[in-house]
């Protein structure tokens, strides 16, 4: 009686439940009974749920140890697919075992040794790698269909939301979860509103109390930078934006052949399948994070190594409108030159300006923004000057007549509908006058909804304004012996950019008027006293 194991797999949980296995556990034992196999209860290996497409599969790796150990003489599986998908595995693991002085036996297909079995066996394995191709295509195609019938399917929810699986009446969606939530809208919260960079961000984290949602005390700082950067936090997920390709070893020989690595590569953005999910934060502040991460890059200490430069990613070049970059030399010596200078190589004609010494330039940029956040009053005045330009019409007066116009209509109406039931007018005539009435009353309600939002607005300008001078006078503290820091940090508030000719220089002023604007700009200010 020889000593031998039986192997079982199904691939998908659908098998299981419809107890694929156990037919196969069941036909393996029976077919050991009658063929004098012995087959111990610490030999019979299965696979539940895992894929023939890979060995990397835990009861085949128990196994296969058991071959290699000498512990078995045979082995039965039901068919070649059931030990692997594809005829190269199925070869290399069949033949480890016959190294090892261990039988394969496969109960639908008895394989000999003779060259007709042998080619029996290869075409069989040809013919699971094109069902597993078949299967994989099929698996592909289904999930485009429901991702663009507004399905989702994941392992993992990104943080901040809780994955719900697909059931039978409901396909798979993501759901708030509202305590990782919050530390989403507290982390954008730091960056735009803060202007944290991410390592700043990172340390909070680290340093608070908040846990990762595996239980984690510190954060990773690729986590963040992905976070920051992921659009489903404003209700799109995107699906089918990547592609599988063979991956390419640049550190090997193009003439020696790689294994079966593979990589992963973006797909242009028009096959990007939208699905809409419960947004986290609004669109304004994803678009001020993405600005803010932005200027973060360019601002970042690795990008100057030798001297500090107080107007950097501010100056722009006024004949190439790109940004100006601080040029190496002496301390005394150093200068603001056009990043086209520079880049020769993507820019073969070079950039006419001239350079411009630094200390200089700060010196007038520092002089005149300061003197501006000095005098608030000077803000305040251009500031009343663009509300004024923009409200020039009595609009509660015209409010009002658009309201009386709007009864006016509504009365008509009613009196058409009294001559038709009283049979004074035709019901094509009241069909004709009413349609009449409709869009002239559309337009009249359209014209006092932009009345109301500008009366809105209104009302809001007066708080803009008290934040615009509790501003001011915030910036006024900071402006006593500043450092290096707070002068770099004030211009960055106020100062949209400088665009640098060789003749002029024309800084563009930022005034803090919107609501994130403003507790943003205020936040920061307090921060400078």
């Amino acid at each position: 009686m020889k000593i031998a194991a039986i192997y079982a797999r199904v691939s998908s949980a659908r098998q299981q439940q419809n107890e694929n296995i156990g037919s196969q556990l069941e036909a393996l034992l029976a077919y050991a009974k009658t063929h004098d196999y012995q087959v111990s209860p610490h030999h019979v290996f299965q696979d539940d749920g895992h894929s023939g497409a890979y060995l990397d599969r835990p009861a085949l790796e128990r196994l296969r140890d058991s071959v290699a150990a000498g512990e078995l003489e045979a082995v039965l599986i039901v068919a070649p697919d059931r030990l692997a998908r594809q005829f190269a595995y199925q070869y290399v693991v069949t033949e480890e075992f016959e190294r090892a002085g261990c039988q394969v036996v496969f109960l639908n297909h008895g394989f000999g040794d003779t060259p007709a079995q042998r080619m029996l066996l290869e075409m069989t394995g040809v013919f699971a790698e094109y069902e597993r191709a078949q299967i994989t295509e099929r698996c592909r195609r289904g999930r485009l269909f429901r991702a663009r019938q507004g399905g989702i399917w994941l392992t993992e929810a990104p943080y901040g939301y809780t994955y719900v699986r697909r059931t039978d009446s409901c396909p798979g969606k993501l759901v708030i979860n509202e305590s990782e939530a919050d530390v989403v809208r507290q982390i954008f919260r730091w960056l735009v509103d803060e202007q944290l960079s991410t390592y700043q961000i990172n340390k909070k984290l680290n340093e608070s109390a908040i846990h990762t949602r595996h239980g984690n005390v510190r954060w990773a700082g690729g986590f963040l930078v992905n976070l920051l950067r992921n659009p489903i936090y404003t209700g799109t997920y995107y699906y089918n934006k990547r592609r599988q390709v063979k991956a390419e070893r640049k550190n090997m020989p193009a003439a020696k052949p790689t294994k079966h690595y593979s990589s992963r590569v973006w797909r242009d953005k028009e096959e990007w399948i939208p699905v809409a999910v419960p947004a986290i934060i609004g669109m304004e502040t994803w678009e001020l994070a993405r600005q803010q991460l932005q200027l973060n890059r360019e601002r970042a200490p690795r990008n100057n190594k030798v001297h500090d430069y107080l107007l950097k990613s501010l100056l722009v070049c006024a004949h190439c409108n790109l940004r100006m970059i601080g040029n190496a030399g002496t301390a005394r010596n150093r200068r603001y030159m056009c990043s086209r200078k520079e880049s020769l190589h993507v820019h073969p004609a070079p950039c006419p300006g001239r350079t411009v010494l630094a200390e200089t330039l700060e010196e007038l940029v520092w002089h005149h923004v300061s003197a501006l956040l000095r005098e608030p009053e000077l803000l305040l005045e251009q500031y009343q000057l663009r509300q004024d330009q923009s409200y020039g019409m009595p609009e509660q007066q015209e409010q009002l007549r658009l309201e009386r116009k709007l009864g006016a209509l509504q009365r008509e109406e009613q009196r058409l509908i009294d001559a038709y039931q009283a049979e004074v007018i035709e019901l094509g005539d009241l069909k004709e006058r009413c349609t009449r009435i409709s869009e002239h009353r559309a337009q009249l309600e359209m014209r006092l909804s932009s009345l109301k939002q500008q009366q809105q607005e209104g009302q809001r300008q007066v708080q803009v304004r008290a934040t615009l001078e509790e501003f001011c006078r915030n910036m006024s503290a900071a402006l006593q012996n500043p450092s290096f820091e707070t002068k770099q940090r004030i211009l960055r508030l106020v100062v949209e950019k400088v665009v640098v000719s060789d003749e002029q220089i024309m800084i563009k002023h930022m005034i803090p008027i919107s609501d994130v604007g403003l507790r943003r700009h205020q936040h920061s200010s307090e921060n400078l006293r």
